[in-house]
């Protein structure tokens, strides 16, 4: 059964409409994360969930009751911000238990609510401290230990790692999920960053200018995009146009920037205009040609080396520029810049995307990933 229900809602400020139509569900215990770039209405989407802004048009459900004209007070909803919203003047204990206060529990019992739930959260001795004496991570588990103490039957995060630097980040991502799965707790996740929505999701709603654009399973969303905004935003691609044409009797792609492509089946009738974008974890480089399908030439300009991954950069004949992207290390004095290099892809590797169409949601997904 689907615990939270986004039905066709609208909301519009003034003239500007900052989420347009969007339908999803989060299941019982599902970690939904709404991934977008900024401005998409991923915020908006999250406030109106929790009762924090009213949607001008649709319907909101919560355990199958309508919570959509109800403010916020009155929802169980837990709610862990980006900048972690703690109480400088109150200690770590009477910050998690603030939820328990508001709520008429005894002093007793909240103190033995609280221990159990930090210790949850893997600080069970911090309860007496300051916020301010712990670290980055520390604060913000103490943020989600306020959010959960009172048992609400969802969790809310809105961008709750995009503070802390990027080692952190990594850790946290693991970290939230962990509490995530052993609270078993409806959670629906804001982010901008596609890595952290994919390392730590069910599903992945992606949304462009207040549109949904896709949903789905991370692998899914990741493999086969709908639209060429998803197939833009996701990953790290370059993206090729042309014609499907008839050629030495087959059907290929000959892009505008002058590389013809054999196509993954089923191939598109000729005429067609088609956009691919190609991965540039799945490209290979060499020195040499190969005779591979879809093998074509291009110029070195410069490499990178991330750590995790070397990056190859280089330009076509009509001077768009492609990145290759190996993992590891690479020499990065295997090319020079100039040099003429072979970029490799396989037909079955492209990715295909047609021109962008609202994403056709149903208004309740009932399926369980």
């Amino acid at each position: 059964m689907s615990h939270v229900e986004v039905e066709h809602v609208t909301k519009r400020f003034d003239d500007v409409v900052a989420v347009d139509d969007v339908s999803f569900t989060a299941a019982e215990g599902e970690f939904v994360s709404l991934l977008g770039p900024s401005g998409c209405g991923k915020t908006t989407t999250l406030r109106m969930i929790a009762g924090l802004e009213m949607p001008t048009e649709g319907t909101i459900r919560i355990g199958g009751e309508d919570v959509t004209d109800q403010p916020a007070y009155e929802r169980e909803i837990g709610m862990v911000f980006q900048h972690y919203a703690l109480f400088p003047h109150k200690t770590v204990g009477e910050n998690v238990g603030f939820p328990l206060k508001m709520r008429g529990v005894p002093a007793e019992r909240r103190r033995e609510r609280v221990a159990e739930v930090l210790d949850r959260v893997r600080l069970p001795d911090v309860m007496d401290r300051s916020p301010e004496e712990l670290s980055g991570g520390q604060q913000q588990r103490v943020a989600l230990a306020r959010a959960l103490v009172f048992e609400p039957d969802v969790l809310l995060m809105d961008e709750p790692l995009s503070a802390l630097d990027r080692v952190l980040r990594e850790q946290m991502r693991v970290e939230v999920q962990r509490i995530q799965r052993e609270f078993d707790i409806t959670t629906i996740y804001v982010t901008h960053d596609q890595a952290e929505a994919f390392a730590m999701s069910d599903r992945v709603a992606v949304l462009d200018d207040g549109h949904l654009s896709q949903q789905g399973r991370p692998l899914d969303v990741y493999e086969n995009p709908t639209s060429e905004f998803v197939a833009s935003f996701i990953g790290e691609s370059t993206k090729l146009s042309g014609p499907v044409v008839d050629r030495e009797g087959r059907r290929v792609l000959e892009t505008d920037a002058g590389v013809t492509l054999t196509l993954p089946e089923p191939v598109p009738p000729a005429g067609d205009r088609l956009t691919v974008y190609l991965r540039a974890e799945k490209l290979s480089l060499s020195a040499e040609p190969t005779g591979a399908a879809n093998e074509f030439p291009a110029t070195m300009t410069t490499t990178n080396y991330l750590g995790e991954k070397t990056q190859f950069f280089c330009t076509l004949e009509d001077g768009t520029e492609l990145v290759v992207a190996e993992q590891g290390f690479t020499a990065l004095d295997r090319y020079d810049q100039g040099d003429t290099v072979y970029v490799t892809i396989p037909p079955s590797d492209l990715v295909v995307a047609h021109a962008d169409v609202a994403a056709e949601q149903p208004a309740v997904d009932e399926s369980v990933v």
